[in-house]
């Protein structure tokens, strides 16, 4: 019989709150309301899986405030932590993205083996997605904390920048928990293949694009520049994007 893989900190601290704000398995914003301080993202609790009191927080520093607006200071670095039994571990960081011009992203402060837990793609649930700027997989991953005047980031999830090709190293299961797609080392920036639908070129149908390395180089739908990495829809299965093509319809949706 196959040994279940042991899960993280982070991981059981997720999936109790999830199983105890909603039976159906989903998020969304029962999770937000649990929200206690502008440091801490959940209550300290006790909980039998792991044997001792856990919770999750996040710390702010800014060097040299140069602007009013948090987000906006070169210096600015967000850390998320997990506590358990009195000791804070560092888990991920919120700083200036290596991508230059492109904001925020998220950088790993621990070393994640394949498959590992990350964090989870956290807020509220929203039926008119198109309309929101940080909605993906029907999830509105920015909700305002107005008592501090900081926007909360729900463990970071939503703020991993998009990314395509042999840069991607985390993925978003069904159940909205990010794993490592490959093993990742500290201060690595995290990166996540969005897939956001794109409107096809040749059916017209807004459809999701899949990756495919050909033998030989076909040309783009779009730019008609010829290529072997490529994504194709998933729909009509004739069109074909190029990475450079596909990551501005995924940045600009």
């Amino acid at each position: 019989m196959e040994k279940k893989k042991k899960e993280n900190d982070l991981y059981e601290i997720f999936n109790a709150l999830k199983e105890h704000h909603d039976k159906k398995l989903v998020l969304y914003k029962k999770i937000a309301g649990i929200l206690i301080s502008k440091d801490y993202l959940c209550s300290n609790t006790f909980m039998t899986s792991l044997d001792g009191v856990v919770s999750v927080s996040k710390g702010i520093t800014i060097d040299n405030v140069v602007s009013v607006n948090v987000h906006e200071n070169p210096s600015f670095c967000s850390t998320l932590y997990v506590f358990k039994n009195g000791i804070s571990t560092p888990w991920l960081s919120l700083k200036f993205s290596s991508i230059k011009n492109s904001g925020l992203g998220v950088f790993s402060l621990r070393n994640f083996k394949v498959g590992d837990f990350i964090t989870a793609y956290l807020g509220e649930v929203n039926k008119n997605s198109h309309e929101e700027e940080y909605t993906f997989k029907k999830i509105n991953g920015k909700p305002v904390n107005s008592e501090s005047g900081f926007l909360e980031d729900y463990w970071f999830g939503h703020r991993i920048q998009h990314g395509s090709g042999d840069q991607v190293n985390v993925f978003i299961t069904a159940g909205y928990e990010i794993k490592a797609k490959k093993d990742i080392e500290i201060d690595e920036e995290l990166f996540m293949d969005y897939n956001r639908s794109i409107v096809c070129e040749e059916c017209k149908v807004e459809s999701d694009f899949y990756d495919r390395l050909l033998k030989i180089p076909k040309k783009c739908n779009f730019c008609e520049n010829m290529c072997l990495k490529l994504k194709k829809c998933s729909n009509c299965e004739a069109c074909f994007i190029c990475l450079q093509c596909y990551d501005k319809k995924q940045i600009t949706f």
